[in-house]
């Protein structure tokens, strides 16, 4: 079996979602497998690195976990708003992989993997520089490129992907110079971008990449929108907008990350279950709040 090259990006800040959503991978696929994790970043401290490098080596028996830091300064002139700037990493796909390396997945941290990616990863790659799961509704392209580009010509059945789960095409990639025509993009567009590499991608590809099945990556919420359809025969989750490591989360499948992190062994044994047990409790009382007050209102008689 060939070597699987994983790509997925981060900071110090995202060690330990990284290190659950990696393990949540390693933990479902194929035992006779190799498989290269290359985590891209702007530092991640020795302390993390060697942490999470135990815990995905009790996941799979032929890991190997590639860092690498790059500047951050290269991307100056791009606005990237809200996001951290890692997410923009991504593009730096061709001057991280030797060109013998026919393809890369790449991940977002906040996702969890529920199944061996195997299927997935054998996947005919044809001509399509990129693989991806479109983003929500149909019209996704238009509202959030091509009606603040007219001049982009996307082919008529164009739909607009989510990026946070790719397949990438390296030789297509390469050939259609997708890193170096959407760095152009967001340097001249990304005032004008809500998710600035997300829509430069799609701004550049116009609706020409190959359609994922949506189970490899289930978005559980998205902006603005009411929650998604129940997370049935999932491939991987993926936990839009808020996260479910933060007392806020309020949505779906918070049991799948909360499982997740405790396989992970990111925190061992007592204190693993503490925490969970703490931050389960906070983000079940706000979900519930309003209907155990109601209650209790009911009950007073007020």
């Amino acid at each position: 079996m060939t070597t699987m090259h994983v790509m997925m990006c981060a900071n110090d800040a995202y060690a330990m979602p990284l290190t659950v959503a990696a393990h949540s991978l390693l933990r479902h696929a194929d035992r006779d497998a190799t498989i290269e994790l290359h985590v891209v970043s702007d530092g991640i401290s020795e302390q993390n690195r060697l942490h999470a490098e135990k815990c995905w080596a009790a996941a799979h028996p032929k890991v190997r976990a590639i860092w690498r830091q790059v500047d951050p300064a290269q991307f100056d002139s791009i606005n990237f708003r809200h996001y951290s700037i890692v997410t923009l990493f991504r593009l730096l796909l061709p001057q991280l992989f030797p060109e013998d390396v026919e393809r890369v997945l790449y991940m977002d941290c906040d996702i969890v993997v529920q199944r061996d990616i195997a299927e997935l990863w054998r996947l005919d790659l044809e001509d399509k520089a990129v693989w991806a799961v479109q983003n929500g509704t149909d019209d996704d392209l238009e509202n959030y490129v091509l009606s603040k580009f007219p001049e982009i010509e996307a082919v008529p059945d164009g739909r607009y992907f989510n990026a946070g789960v790719l397949l990438v095409n390296m030789a297509e990639w390469r050939r259609q110079q997708i890193s170096d025509r959407t760095r152009d993009f967001l340097q001249k567009h990304s005032d004008l971008l809500g998710f600035p590499d997300q829509d430069a991608l799609n701004a550049v590809l116009a609706g020409r990449w190959g359609r994922l099945h949506p189970r490899w990556n289930k978005q559980i919420l998205r902006m603005g929108q009411p929650e998604a359809a129940r997370p049935d025969d999932p491939g991987i989750l993926h936990y839009t907008t808020r996260k479910p490591w933060t007392p806020e989360y309020m949505q779906k499948a918070k049991w799948a990350w909360h499982r997740a992190y405790l396989r992970s062994g990111w925190d061992g044994g007592l204190s693993g279950y503490g925490r969970t047990a703490r931050l389960l409790g906070g983000q079940l009382w706000r979900h519930n709040r309003n209907r155990v007050q109601g209650r209790v209102r009911r009950l007073l008689g007020s």
